[in-house]
């Protein structure tokens, strides 16, 4: 990567030149000044003494023969029995000990043999210093075994050929000019079998002459050494290291300006195919992001805390790297961080692509490596995976339709599918529910979309009386009057009608009466009578009455035609016809002359026929009554009346029958109460016009439901609600095949589906990469036969170093072992021309920049983990007795301080320790601005097997320590801390365990204690031996350790015991040490976060004995903590359902005496538990598909991590599938609760909770 592909370097460096006359060092000073954070240097001032070596010179010479030879050697065989081999005895622990201290927490091996020392003055920077250096150094494997007498016995092993001091070599050739070779020595050396010091002594004596004072001194003394002048190379230009440029630009006055992150243009994780995807270990969302920009190329800084995955992602980032074809390096000074990578590795049987390069590797370590790398290349199988990954992009696509269907809004609507069922169920849910069945139409649903005006016109219907009892039973209901005029005049038009019909009924009646009429009980009748006396009237015009008393029939044949005569069958002589036309004649009024006397008399017939018809006895003679007239006129304007009436009349109301047709009586009462009820059709015109408003909305079938159903004002909206809703959600899903097609319980198939093959495709991811490095490596050993050649043979000489590989060409090598693992000091034995594509630096927080330094330089790109708030480089010492100084101390400063100022940082948000959320927020919240957040463990819900647990010692008082007036340590709390580690080695021996003290004195008194105790707990000894023999590697040993050394220590369990307690008095000194110390915020972050499973906190204190305004810092921290885990209110908050569909679920849950906690943590919904039993099943995690925490995540985190992580911590997860609560909520909460192994309070329980 070139200065021109790293442009945001080029414009810090034009931006912030140092000024013309200012002189910046070379880049080669610059390093150099950034110092080594050794306290003491043995490689050139080294201070034999008896404190801090053992000495062998005068040893049995049998013994050192067999030292010599490299064979094991035990110290008696060494040295004689008495004072001397104690001594040795003693110095072999403490050697032993640093040995190990700087393996783990360095990398490098410091144990060694030095085999003569040479002395002299050297004059540098214009300072005389007499230096005093080993000349050969072999390294020493430091065992112990358990002698004849039942002691420890330290022995000692030469475990590769001496090797001249490499210090000695640079300071000779840099001061004085003395090149020494350092091949020539060893060969000089092992002229024989067996280390023979004496030639490479002459040979150096000879070379050296120049130098007055060099003396050599014959001696073998077993040390610590370390080389750690030269872990950085640089080359002359740095334009192929733009992270080193960035940070000598910064470290020598340039302003350093790191650019943001840019957007990769990587497709999401839902759209990646299958096949595409480069993952062998899960990652989380925040993990993700960081291998898509390092796969970019950008080189950054990742803030990770502790158990945030800072390995996983390592080794998930290692993988894809090498997936892409470039070399990684990854670096790390404490040995376990590289082990936890290559475990990860490991796991996804990926160990072999990594190469680990320990300090001071031995050969045939390498070369079982590259062994099972060759082996794994050539026995990997291309796994036939293309069904499997077409069925899971099929689920994966499946599962994501489902959700865009469930929340896609149509445009057409405004709504989605989940909207409309929780509007339904909100309306469900109401005290009194609406209940239409009523479906609208589509247009109709087109046309209410914004229902609040058409919602405002039905509850105005309402309000004027649409929908009640007494305005459907008004006999005005539904009248078609529009304003004012036209109500008043249908009132006007009643009263006169109500008059009407009394008067006109007495006329009719005695109209009636007088013509000897039966009474008509309509007025249609009262109409066919006024009509009969008007006809009567004519016909007696013409005839006189006694035409009525004739034969009127014979009367109409005789004068008819004889046509007539033959239609209607009437045969009548001429004799008869005559006497009869005489006789009709005769009835003709005098003085009258019919124009038509057949039609006269045909008219006469028809009225003496409905005369008949309306006698009230037969034989009464048609006549016209006295007030007939008037009465004609009385009826006819009734009619006319009934007429206007009906057409304002509602048309259902005289659909039955005609107003005259009905009877006189119930039409009285009719009118009678039209008139009385004239209140109600006062509001008939507004009425009226809403209610056609709303018919022409569509909404007929509606209000007729609405009127049937007599529903209150105060419901219509609802009810209007119902109908939309209900009937859009029908239309979504008529309209969408995925929702019409499936089932909640299809659904649960797919993501079982879905969460099977996607496990299985993770697992497999191993296996691909594998394939596609084999498909790589055959290609390179067709390609590159000469390199391919020399790796054969080292490997059957059993001989490849670090050298010797790095002649080889990467593009061979990088199929093989894409990924190199070491620490940063060991990196001074790889060749200095050796280079990555990638450095990834673990724990950068803890490293220095300057140890740093020699893995920056062998990579452009760089990317660096670690943790800002906790981590901080520290030195160290080589010696076991520091009085082989190296001058004063360099300040030290973090890699990933120095990156953090030219690089874009990312932050991993998750915790995944399984902790508990709550002390993890705690944290977030104290050291992390609240980044950080975890899943929840079933047991804060349930409160059963909590992973972190406190409590208080009320009788934990102390006398004050000499000098002070702090009770630094309890009796309570030493005795209380000793039975939890005795518990934790009885009910689980499996997790490692520390004991985390704030002071020394506290830390002292409970190992104490517990060496006390285990004197008489045999059963316990294997536990408390545990990693400290031969099982180093394997089992992390048990340790007490006060906070300040606690930074690197991490164990399955933690117990701590911050040791402060009361006064007998009653009093608290507000002095807690390394808490209350400036450096206090970071001391507590530390006793915090060095459990990985279980923490329990053991105090003398609670929050109630602390003043806040006393506290400040660490101290403060502490209170908080102390508030957290026994405060007087230690319960989490519980959060309230925003979603109708969960809010009833949880009712019903809640009926069947289940324990309900919404939005629990914030990622599940609801949390259900059994709050009685105290071994309850798992309580379950629901997550609803609507939920906006669900549609956040991708498939993947939602359908299999994330539930996977929360199975993991103790809870049952389950998806709430939103069509299933919609449909059936009680089947679902009846399935939930028999899960749990609740069931509802019957009417027992409620008659016991009565007479409570």
């Amino acid at each position: 990567m070139t200065e021109q592909e790293f442009p945001r370097l080029a414009r810090a460096r034009a931006a912030a030149r140092p000024d013309e006359g200012q002189t910046r060092p070379d880049p080669a000073a610059w390093v150099s000044s950034l110092g080594s954070g050794a306290e003491n240097d043995t490689m050139l001032r080294f201070a034999p003494s008896a404190a801090n070596s053992i000495d062998l010179t005068e040893a049995n010479s049998s013994g050192v023969s067999q030292l010599l030879l490299g064979r094991r050697t035990r110290l008696s065989t060494l040295l004689p029995a008495g004072p001397e081999l104690d001594a040795a005895h003693e110095v072999s622990l403490g050697l032993r000990a640093k040995v190990r201290e700087l393996a783990e927490e360095r990398g490098i091996d410091v144990g060694a043999l030095a085999v003569g020392v040479a002395t002299w003055t050297a004059e540098e920077d214009g300072r005389r210093e007499r230096r005093s250096a080993p000349v050969l150094l072999a390294r020493v494997a430091l065992t112990v075994r358990r002698g004849a007498r039942g002691r420890d016995e330290l022995e000692v092993q030469i475990t590769e050929p001496a090797r001249l001091n490499p210090a000695f070599v640079r300071n000779l050739r840099r001061h004085h000019g003395i090149a020494l070779d350092p091949e020539a020595y060893q060969q000089a050396a092992y002229a024989t079998a067996r280390l023979e010091p004496a030639p490479a002594f002459a040979r150096l004596r000879e070379e050296t002459a120049a130098i007055a004072d060099l003396h050599i001194e014959d001696c073998l003394l077993v040390s610590t050494f370390a080389d750690l002048g030269e872990t950085a190379s640089l080359p002359a230009s740095l334009e192929d290291l733009p992270v080193v440029q960035a940070l000598y630009d910064a470290g020598t006055g340039m302003v350093p300006r790191p650019a943001a992150l840019q957007p990769t243009g990587a497709p999401a994780e839902d759209d990646v195919a299958p096949a595409d995807e480069r993952l062998v270990v899960d990652v989380d969302a925040a993990q993700a992001r960081v291998l898509e920009h390092a796969a970019a190329g950008e080189s950054l800084v990742v803030a990770a805390a502790p158990g945030t995955g800072q390995t996983q992602t390592a080794a998930a980032l290692a993988a894809r790297l090498a997936w892409e074809g470039r070399r990684v390096l990854v670096v790390a000074e404490r040995s376990a961080a590289l082990a936890d990578v290559l475990d990860r590795l490991e796991e996804a049987d990926l160990r072999s692509i990594a190469l680990d390069v320990p300090a001071n590797a031995d050969p045939e370590l390498l070369r079982r490596q590259l062994v099972q790398a060759v082996l794994r290349s050539e026995r990997a199988v291309d796994p036939d995976t293309a069904r499997d990954e077409a069925a899971l992009a099929e689920r994966r696509r499946r599962l994501q339709e489902h959700v865009g269907s469930l929340h896609h809004v149509r445009p057409r609507w405004g709504c989605s599918p989940f909207q409309a069922m929780q509007a339904l169920a909100a309306l469900t849910g109401l005290e009194t529910p609406p209940a239409t069945t009523v479906r609208l139409k589509r247009s109709v649903l087109d046309s209410t979309v914004n229902r609040q005006a058409v919602g405002e016109q039905l509850v105005r219907a309402g309000e004027l009386g649409a929908f009640s009892a007494a305005a459907t039973e008004s006999r005005w209901f539904g009248a078609r009057v529009r304003n004012v005029q036209e109500t008043e005049a249908a009132s006007e038009l009643a009263d006169e009608l109500a008059a009407a019909l009394h008067t006109t009924r007495r006329a009719v009646d005695t109209a009636a009466a007088q013509a000897g009429l039966r009474p008509e009980r309509t007025v249609a009748g009262w109409a066919e009578q006024a009509d009969l006396y008007r006809r009567v009237a004519r016909t007696l015009t013409e005839f006189t009455p006694e035409v009525f008393s004739l034969d009127v029939p014979q009367l109409v044949a005789a004068t008819a035609t004889s046509s007539w005569r033959r239609l209607h069958l009437v045969e009548m002589s001429s004799v008869a016809r005559s006497r009869l036309r005489r006789a009709a004649k005769d009835a003709v009024r005098p003085g009258v002359q019919p124009t038509d006397l057949h039609g006269a008399l045909v008219d006469a017939a028809a009225v003496l026929e409905d005369w008949n018809r309306h006698a009230a006895e037969p034989g009464t003679p048609p006549q016209v009554p006295d007030q007939g007239e008037h009465v004609m006129g009385q009826v006819g304007q009734v009619r006319e009346r009934l007429r206007r009436l009906e057409g304002v009349l509602a048309p259902e109301a005289v659909a039955e029958a005609p107003l005259e047709e009905r009877d006189v009586d119930d039409l009285v009462a009719a009118v009678d109460g039209l008139v009385a009820d004239r209140d109600t059709l006062a509001t008939l015109p507004e009425r009226t016009l809403v209610l056609d408003s709303l018919r022409d909305h569509g909404l007929a079938e509606l209000l007729e439901d609405l009127r049937d159903r007599e529903v209150p004002t105060e419901a219509l909206t609802a009810e209007l609600e119902l109908a939309w809703w209900q009937s859009a959600l029908e239309a979504m899903i008529s309209g969408d095949d995925f929702l019409a097609m499936m089932s909640g319980t299809d659904l649960a198939e797919v993501e079982r589906g879905f969460r099977d093959l996607d496990r299985a495709h993770l697992e497999r991811g191993g296996a691909r990469l594998s394939a596609a490095l084999a498909a790589r490596w055959r290609e390179a050993l067709r390609t590159y036969r000469a390199d391919a050649a020399v790796l054969r043979t080292l490997l059957k000489q059993g001989s490849p170093t670090v050298e010797s590989l790095a002649t080889i060409t990467p593009e061979l090598l990088q199929p093989l072992v894409p990924v190199v693992t070491t620490s940063p000091m060991a990196l001074s034995e790889f060749p200095p021309e050796w280079r990555a594509d990638v450095v990834v630096l673990l724990e950068a927080d803890a490293t220095a920049l300057a140890t740093a330094m020699g893995a920056l330089t062998r990579a452009p790109q760089v990317v660096a983990l670690g943790d800002p708030v906790i981590g901080r480089p520290q030195s160290f010492q080589v010696s076991v007795d520091p009085t082989a100084t190296a001058g004063p101390l360099r300040p030290l400063r973090s890699a990933h301080d120095a990156l953090d100022e030219v690089l874009p940082t990312l932050p991993l948000r998750t915790v995944h320790r399984p902790l508990e959320r709550r002390l993890v927020r705690l944290l977030s919240a104290l050291a992390y601005d609240g980044a950080l957040d975890a899943l929840p463990t079933a047991g804060e819900a349930t409160g059963r097997d909590r992973a972190v647990t406190a409590e208080y010692l009320p009788e934990g008082t102390g006398i004050p320590m000499t000098g002070g007036d702090v009770v630094e340590s309890t009796n309570a709390e030493v005795a209380r801390t000793v039975e939890r580690v005795f518990e934790h080695i009885r009910d689980r021996p499996e997790q490692s365990l520390a004991v985390v003290t704030v002071s020394e004195q506290h830390a002292r008194r409970v190992a104490a204690a517990v060496q006390a105790t285990a004197a008489q707990a045999p059963w316990a000894h294997e536990f408390l031996a545990r990693g400290r023999g031969e099982d180093a590697a394997e089992a992390e040993p048990f340790v007490i350790v006060p906070v300040v050394r606690a930074a690197s220590v991490v164990r399955d369990a933690v117990i701590l015991t911050p040791g402060y307690g009361r006064t007998p008095h009653g009093r608290v000194v507000h002095h807690f040490g390394a808490f209350s110390d400036p450096d206090g915020e970071r001391m507590v972050t530390v006793a915090l976060t060095r459990a990985r499973r279980r923490l329990h906190l053991v105090s003398a204190l609670r929050a109630a004995d602390l003043d806040e305004d006393r506290l400040d810092g660490g101290a403060l921290w502490f209170l908080r903590l102390l508030e957290a885990y026994l405060g007087d209110d230690a319960a989490d908050p519980v959060g309230t359902v925003g979603d109708p569909l969960l809010a009833d679920l949880r009712d019903r849950l809640e009926e069947h005496r289940a324990r309900v906690l919404p939005r629990y943590a914030g990622v599940m919904d609801l949390a259900v538990l059994d709050p009685r039993a105290d071994e309850a099943p798992r309580p379950l995690a629901l997550a609803g598909d609507g939920g906006e925490v669900y549609r956040a995540l991708t498939v993947r985190q939602r359908s299999r991590t994330l539930p996977e992580g929360l199975e993991a911590r103790g809870w049952e997860p389950r998806t709430l599938w939103a069509i299933d609560v919609f449909a059936d909520p009680e089947s679902v909460a009846r399935g939930l609760a028999d899960r749990l192994g609740v069931e509802p309070a019957d009417e027992t329980d409620e008659a016991d909770d009565d007479a409570r």
